[in-house]
């Protein structure tokens, strides 16, 4: 796994340093071309796909189903609130 991101850092190792080294990210879509985000708990990388925890009832869940599209972002810092 790598420690840090750069222009040479694979899907596969950015997920993977997403999910062991920063577990919560901003997911972001659009619905009716605006702009949906939620701060989401990155459980698992597998086979390529990150997942993540939300609820069916979340509006952001059902603008995900309409627009699976997705930009994550995340930081990593020396704390929670970092």
């Amino acid at each position: 796994m790598v420690d840090i991101l750069t222009n040479q850092t694979t899907n596969q190792e950015f997920s993977d340093f997403a999910v062991e080294q920063i577990h919560n990210v901003d997911v972001a879509t659009t619905y009716h071309g605006e702009p949906s985000a939620q701060v989401c708990d990155l459980l698992l990388n597998k086979n390529g796909k990150l997942y993540i925890a939300t609820s069916s009832q979340n509006p952001f869940f059902k603008d995900l189903i309409k627009q699976p599209k997705v930009i994550v972002n995340d930081y990593k810092g020396n704390g929670t609130m970092d």
